[in-house]
């Protein structure tokens, strides 16, 4: 069933209403209350589905405590970055809010690293959640033994998706889509339909916008996870040194084949047009994580029948994860309400909450009450239980450390746009000296060891 706007604010209500049949154990910290009895708020969630995800998740806490007055400070900018920039001045000011936003994994190490946050192990055992949450997202939230932050979310980056009338109209059976010469045999039949090519509108078999510089370096982490579990763990961990190594190589050689059918003006376009360019009928695939789900909804397009997705080649059975938490400041102004807050963030009803609206996944594995979700959602809850492999997420801030993550944006950039050869033996091996280089660079700045089994 497909839900509405309306339809879906109005079942998050009734979830918040009915919350009390769902159990949540009391946190009882033994700092006292502040008299001022607050709770200040920072995140970046400030349009659409995300700000009404956020409101929803307030909304319980608030049912559950009503004396507390939240005070929620949402500030605009993709994907955090100018959250980031206001909150770390008030962090080291020892000014921070009760609970602010941030991708689990590396992006909190300045945190922890600085003794800006406090570990929350007592809040983790009380709760239960070592048997809830996935043991690579706790590990996620995880540096020198102390957990420092909760999982509110899961959004999944290995997503392709596709408009269902251009392939049905062409032949073709994106479940039968499972490796990448099954997806460009598909593009290729794109490209010789040439009534579909001259038509007024079209672009091309695949959509990229990249004006942002993170979306190419995006769809190319999901190339590096096809070539294995084995070897994306190898590489998040700083192992990946050898310019010659054919899985790097391979992947590479991957990315130059994509971009062979993308379109013309992709450095001009984000990440959202280029997904609307599948929305309306101007191109047939494009890789983007799920939050791209959203503008599907948006245009009242209709899961399984207007557009579908699936796996990205090679990564069946493999979950990319994107996730946001968050987590207990040090030293803050009202360190009980703070905690409850991130008892609430991590309660099966505040995920339930969050998530419907985000069109994201509940991190806890027992957040269920499936129905209540759309078809997308529906099937990402299923695939994220059945998955055998999670993965964090190198561009989106989690698998590695920063320093190396801004290099490895430009080095994906300069290949995609800098090359009219881009498959060519020299440009493969200029861009795998630079990772690697980087890596060798950086190598003092891993500090995390992934298990991804």
């Amino acid at each position: 069933m497909f839900f509405g706007a309306s339809t879906l604010i109005a079942l998050c209500v009734s979830g918040v209403l009915f919350g009390a049949i769902l159990s949540v154990k009391p946190w009882s910290p033994t700092t006292p209350p502040s008299p001022a009895n607050t709770l200040t708020i920072y995140d970046w969630w400030t349009s659409g589905g995300d700000a009404a995800a956020m409101s929803a998740l307030v909304n319980v806490f608030q049912s559950e405590y009503p004396n507390v007055t939240v005070i929620q400070s949402a500030v605009a900018g993709g994907a955090g970055y100018v959250l980031r920039s206001v909150i770390k001045p008030l962090v080291l000011a020892g000014e921070a809010p009760d609970a602010f936003q941030v991708h689990a994994g590396y992006e909190m190490l300045p945190y922890v690293s600085g003794g800006y946050l406090e570990p929350i192990n007592d809040l983790w055992s009380s709760q239960g959640w070592d048997t809830v949450f996935p043991s690579v997202i706790k590990d996620m939230v995880t540096f020198s033994g102390n957990v420092y932050a909760v999982p509110v979310d899961i959004h999944r980056s290995n997503v392709m998706w596709y408009n269902k009338h251009i392939l049905d109209a062409n032949g073709i059976n994106a479940a039968s889509i499972t490796t990448w010469d099954d997806f460009f045999a598909a593009c290729d039949e794109l490209d010789r339909n040439v009534t579909l090519t001259s038509s007024a509108g079209w672009s091309s078999p695949i959509a990229l916008g990249d004006a942002d510089g993170w979306e190419a370096a995006h769809v190319f982490e999901q190339m590096m996870a096809g070539e294995g579990i084995e070897f994306y763990q190898s590489f998040i961990n700083g192992n990946v040194i050898n310019p010659a190594d054919p899985k790097l190589n391979d992947a590479l050689r991957l990315l130059a084949r994509y971009l062979n059918y993308t379109n013309a003006n992709h450095e001009s376009l984000t990440w959202d047009e280029a997904t609307l360019l599948v929305v309306n009928g101007n191109s047939a695939f494009n890789i983007m994580g799920d939050w791209a789900n959203a503008e599907f909804v948006i245009a009242n397009k209709i899961y399984n029948v207007d557009y579908g997705s699936f796996p990205v080649p090679s990564t069946s059975g493999m979950y990319g994860l994107v996730v946001d938490c968050f987590e207990h400041p040090k030293g803050v102004k009202d360190p009980v309400n703070s905690l409850n807050w991130l008892r609430v963030v991590g309660s099966i009803q505040g995920q339930n909450a969050f998530n419907l609206l985000k069109g994201s996944i509940p991190a806890r594995t027992d957040a269920g009450r499936i129905s209540i979700y759309g078809p997308y959602q529906q099937a990402a809850i299923a695939n994220f239980h059945s998955a055998a492999y999670l993965y964090p997420s190198i561009v989106h801030g989690s698998a590695m450390p920063e320093s190396f993550t801004v290099e490895f944006w430009t080095i994906v950039n300069s290949f995609v746009s800098g090359s009219r050869n881009r498959d060519s033996t020299v440009a493969i091996r200029v861009a795998a000296n630079s990772i690697t280089q980087a890596i060798t660079a950086y190598s003092n700045d891993f500090v995390k060891v992934w298990n991804l089994h």
